[in-house]
């Protein structure tokens, strides 16, 4: 690869249908309080759907409680409690209520109190919801999800993992299948929800009690299908084990309200109720697309920037079309019941009624809601319209329920191109709402019925237009109609990113040259063009995509909201092969690293993390500038994090009692006695910050019964397994690194709530023996001593996503131990 040469290549505002502002200048916190929702439990297992532009929420019934409740939303923010959507018996303690809309029925899937499973219906998402079949069985937390050519699947949970069977119809389970690659942490796993993006099958999971602090969600993806094993990241997509901010999961996701950007929504435990339930409430935040790679921009409980909305909606709630709509070759066009309504039949022209007062921009999202009322005899037909700019050039998406099709074709100097026909589920009924979903990004058009992906073409042939609805030969209704000018995940390029976090390079902001970035030379070298603009991006093997080719000058900017006034220090994930690359990053106008010199990686794909510390950071919402200050270098992901980057010496000598520094402690055989501290069989301890990276610890150890403990260093997110009570089963639960004695050797393995070896090495450690130990962490080296005190037994660089911060700790797994002198320097 040549490092050093490119390859060059009406807002309008009106009474009725609404071209909406940014709806990021107002802010909404994490965790949420829905009106009405259950007293002394709150809300548990959040499900979000959409039905005709209106969001709704549904969540687990509260012990010794019948009923499930809803909530309505235009904007994810301000819910509105929409009554108790089903009184029936069988939702007694009814775990985790999810509804599909399919063909005019909407179909509750609940477990009441975890016996099986069973369905209910409803002709309303508000319901009521009424049983309709027996139990089907099946472990908690079922979930359907629907694949683009119309197939059913129903997932659910298990102690090997989750588990996925074929649905015959909305209301029958065939036999289900464990899905390997989805369990956590080798336990149980429960609240499966499938996303289905550019191919790829997104499974999210949950594990493994809903009592435990480190309660989390993992993801695990495939392209081969539904049912076909998967492969898990190693890091949970939402984590949080300390603070009142913890227990994160039990997540679903859905598309928001910019019709582009997905959100992901789970709850958090709030507290245990006396009875041994938990008391939970819901929360919310984005999900961005580096590629194929989900990145969750959360957990977040401070405030924030509310979601987008789209540029332009219509939900038709008025008495006349009013002077917003132009119509095309006629029909009888009113208002009903906050429905578009045309008439007239028996003719094959193609009635239109277009928005006249927004332009879609050449990029866009769209979405319509139509059905038939009653059809013709001639060729009865209804759709959508889209890129219309007069007469003679548009597009149109039809719905032929003569034909059970969907026809797309355009119109361009008044002559029809070809038409396209994709062939609709068996059983689709017209004459029930249905929505259509027009994606253009560049020349590439995706058309989505229902949610299903039906057909994808690549044309030049129109650019942005209006948008609007047709009908021929057909009495139709049409609903909610919307556009964004976001596509394919775009949107959350000017979203505002959490501070702390970690940001995508490739998410900076929109505007272009010399406003979301500044580009020295034309063209895209990476040739990876998921932006439309002159960045070079390429592939990265970590997975998604990397900004590459950053020269002298060059710069990108990202809306970010801090959490909090403080110090903070920055991860930067890049590779370079120069010796002498320079940065510098700013705050709004404020330089705040000053010029940092990178090393040199050794190779452009030998990808490492350099920290930058002491970010003085205000609370709110800014922006982020990454400048390259000289030479050359690539860049993956910014990790932010509240830093303490203070001078200290601590120790405990555990004299009589366990200093007042350790701040989690974990297992029930902690104790001291002559002066040392001990644990008979698995526990951990920590003291210290989140913020604290780069220290010395030191500590005596001795196995008394066994001998397979030490010293953890690094450490994030802490938990016990189990209902929150069980240190053998949270052994593996958290982040950072573990230094472990054992008899025949000392190990130093990663801990990402599972257990990868680094490096060992051998030697003879007897029981009933202290040994002295020393880690010394420093960028993403670390080094382990063991008795000599000048030459490490491992001197190890961690470059594969290295933690780069965290408290210290002890820990032993099985093993009857004692720790004397322990000592950090920071």
């Amino acid at each position: 690869m040549l490092r050093n040469l490119k390859k060059g290549i009406a807002f309008a505002c009106i009474i009725f249908a609404l071209v909406l502002p940014n709806a990021s200048v107002f802010a909404s916190t994490n965790p949420m309080t829905l009106p009405s929702e259950w007293a002394s439990y709150g809300t548990g297992d959040p499900y979000v759907m959409k039905y005709n532009g209106v969001f709704y929420l549904y969540a687990s019934t509260a012990n010794g409680q019948t009923g499930v409740k809803c909530w309505s939303s235009t904007d994810t923010v301000n819910w509105t409690y929409a009554g108790m959507c089903s009184t029936d018996a069988i939702t007694f303690v009814a775990y985790a209520p999810e509804v599909v809309y399919w063909n005019g029925t909407f179909y509750m899937y609940t477990s009441p109190n975890g016996g099986g499973h069973y369905v209910l219906t409803s002709n309303s998402p508000t319901g009521p919801f009424v049983k309709v079949t027996g139990n089907l069985g099946h472990g908690i937390d079922g979930s359907v999800f629907i694949d683009d050519n119309g197939g059913w699947y129903f997932y659910n949970s298990g102690s090997d993992g989750l588990h996925g069977a074929t649905m015959s119809s909305p209301a029958s389970i065939g036999s289900e299948v464990t899905l390997g690659g989805t369990q956590i942490s080798g336990q149980w796993t429960e609240a499966p929800t499938m996303i289905k993006r550019n191919g790829v099958y997104n499974l999210t999971g949950s594990g493994n009690h809903v009592l435990s602090t480190g309660y989390r969600v993992n993801l695990s993806t495939n392209t081969a299908g539904p049912l076909q094993p998967f492969t898990q990241t190693s890091t949970p997509i939402l984590l949080k084990t300390e603070g009142a901010f913890k227990g994160l999961g039990h997540s679903s996701n859905f598309i928001g309200p910019d019709l582009d950007t997905y959100y992901t929504t789970y709850h958090n435990l709030a507290s245990i109720h006396p009875a041994g339930y938990p008391i939970r409430q819901v929360n919310f935040d984005p999900i961005g697309w580096n590629g194929d790679k989900m990145a969750v921009y959360g957990p977040t409980n401070w405030s924030m920037p509310n979601p987008a909305l789209p540029s332009f909606e219509d939900r038709f709630n008025r008495a006349a079309i009013g002077a917003g709509y132009s119509n095309l070759n006629g029909g009888t066009w009113g208002i009903t019941s906050s429905f578009l309504t045309q008439t007239a039949k028996g003719s094959l022209a193609f009635y239109i009624d277009y928005e006249n007062t927004f332009t879609t921009a050449s990029n866009y999202t769209a979405e319509y809601n139509l059905k038939e009322v009653s059809k013709g005899t001639l060729g009865p037909k209804l759709g959508a319209v889209y890129g219309y700019v007069d007469a003679s050039n548009y597009g149109v998406a039809i719905l032929n329920g003569n034909l059970n099709r969907l026809e797309t074709v355009m119109l361009v100097g008044g002559v029809w191109g070809p038409q396209v026909n994709t062939a609709l589920p068996a059983g689709f009924d017209i004459t029930k709402l249905h929505t259509i979903r027009i994606e253009k990004s560049g020349t590439t058009y995706k058309y989505f019925v229902d949610g299903m992906l039906k057909e994808t073409k690549i044309t030049a042939s129109l650019g942005a237009g209006k948008v609007g609805y047709l009908s021929c030969d057909d009495e139709a209704n049409f609903g909610y109609i919307a556009v964004s000018n976001k596509v394919n995940g775009s949107g959350i390029f000017d979203l505002s990113k959490p501070i702390p976090g970690t940001i995508q390079a490739v998410h900076y902001n929109l505007g272009g040259e010399g406003v979301g970035y500044h580009d020295t030379s034309s063209g895209n070298a990476g040739g990876q063009y998921i932006r439309n603009d002159n960045v070079d991006i390429r592939n990265n093997p970590e997975g998604g995509h990397n900004i590459g080719w950053n020269s002298t000058g060059e710069w990108y900017k990202y809306n970010v909201t801090v959490q909090a006034n403080g110090a903070y220090n920055l991860g930067l994930r890049y590779a370079t092969t120069n010796t002498g690359t320079q940065v510098r990053v700013w705050f709004d106008g404020t330089d705040v690293t000053g010029v940092v010199t990178l090393p040199s990686t050794g190779g452009w794909d030998n990808w490492q993390t350099y920290t930058l510390k002491g970010l003085n950071l205000t609370s709110g919402n800014h922006t982020i500038r990454v400048e390259t200050v000289t030479g050359e270098f690539d860049f993956y992901t910014l990790q932010f994090f509240a830093a303490d980057n203070s001078s200290f010496t601590k120790t405990d000598s555990f004299t009589s009692s366990f200093s007042g520094d350790w701040n989690w402690v974990g297992g029930v055989g902690w104790s001291i006695a002559s002066g040392t501290a001990s644990i008979n069989d698995t526990g951990k301890r920590v003291m210290g910050s989140t913020g604290w990276t780069d220290y010395t610890v030191e500590t005596d150890v001795n196995g008394i019964g066994g001998l397979n403990s030490g010293i953890m260093v690094r450490v994030q997110n802490p938990a016990q397994g189990g209902a929150g009570d069980d240190a053998g089963l949270g052994t593996d639960f958290y982040q950072g690194y573990m230094v472990s004695l054992a008899t025949g050797n000392v190990t130093l393995g990663k801990q990402n709530y599972n257990w990868t070896t680094l490096a060992s090495a051998a030697g003879t450690y007897n029981l009933n023996t202290w040994y002295h130990m020393k880690v010394v962490v420093s960028g993403n080296n670390i080094k382990v001593y063991v008795v000599d005190m000048v030459t490490p037994k491992i001197d190890y660089t961690d470059n594969n996503t290295p933690f780069i911060n965290g408290k210290v700790g002890l820990r032993a797994h099985f093993a009857n131990s004692q720790f004397d002198n322990f000592s950090v320097i920071h």
